[in-house]
């Protein structure tokens, strides 16, 4: 894909340094004129969940021994409340952001994904010191903000430990430089960084391929579903009896949206008329 500078290019017209001041002056512009949500980088809140010991286990040691971790599974599975779980008892400075469908364009994606890490570093540098004044994702201009971004974290930190947590980021997959940005994400971590992906959907090829080279850890929903004992547990936290437990794990196969729903049914069912 080729990448102007601006428009002109196309028109034939002759550049000129006044017309590239200009059009810098436009792409600083259109750089910062980006209005960050702090909702979007707030750990989610997960009340009234069960202990998953399993989960967290699986997941502590995925962290310590992959430069990556991708969390797969449906709507409802469970991944954004093991992943805030383990992010809020986690002992690391953790960076979360929450990537909707609206920051597919490069440029609100790296003012987000600035402003998390920065954030959880706990850094005085702001956005505009990490960003270039380029807007396009070419393969330097990623590679130089990630390089800008993740120097913070080194003197910052100062080898300290920092998980960071993207949740959602198949809304990204249909990004031009979506493969460009993740493979150079992952050799660009600071040591003592840990990478939390969290997906619906199997991811594109670029990042997929990194499960082979053994940079990239995998738990599916198949993983995260709940087992007998955790599903026992659970339907006695709902006030359901224990009898309840294996027809609610046959039914559901240890979906938790599904428990809760068969776990509502019972109660309505045994309700009093």
């Amino acid at each position: 894909m080729a990448y102007f500078l601006h428009d002109d290019f196309e028109s034939g017209e002759r550049y000129s340094p006044a017309g590239a001041s200009s059009s810098n002056k436009r792409a600083r512009s259109d750089r910062d004129d980006i209005h960050v949500l702090q909702e979007k980088l707030q750990i989610p809140r997960i009340r009234g969940v069960i202990d998953r010991p399993r989960l967290d286990e699986m997941l502590r040691r995925s962290l310590s021994q992959f430069s990556a971790t991708l969390i797969s599974g449906r709507a409802g599975t469970g991944k954004t409340t093991l992943a805030a779980r383990f992010a809020r008892n986690h002992e690391t400075t953790a960076g979360w952001y929450s990537v909707e469908s609206s920051d597919i364009e490069w440029n609100v994606f790296a003012h987000y994904f600035a402003t998390c890490i920065l954030k959880a570093v706990h850094s005085k540098a702001t956005v505009a010191d990490v960003l270039s004044d380029d807007i396009h994702a070419s393969q330097s201009t990623i590679a130089t903000f990630l390089i800008n971004v993740f120097a913070e974290v080194e003197t910052e930190l100062d080898h300290e430990p920092l998980l960071i947590v993207l949740d959602g980021i198949h809304h990204l997959f249909d990004a031009e430089w979506f493969g460009e940005f993740f493979s150079l994400l992952l050799p660009s971590l600071p040591e003592n960084t840990e990478l939390l992906l969290l997906c619906r959907s199997k991811p594109p090829n670029p990042l997929w391929r990194l499960r082979s080279k053994q940079q990239l850890h995998v738990i599916d929903e198949k993983l995260l579903a709940f087992d007998l004992p955790e599903t026992a547990a659970l339907v006695r936290k709902l006030g359901l009896a224990r009898a309840d437990a294996e027809p609610a794990h046959t039914a559901t196969f240890g979906r938790i949206s599904k428990l809760l729903q068969f776990a509502k049914s019972r109660k309505v069912d045994r309700s009093p008329e």
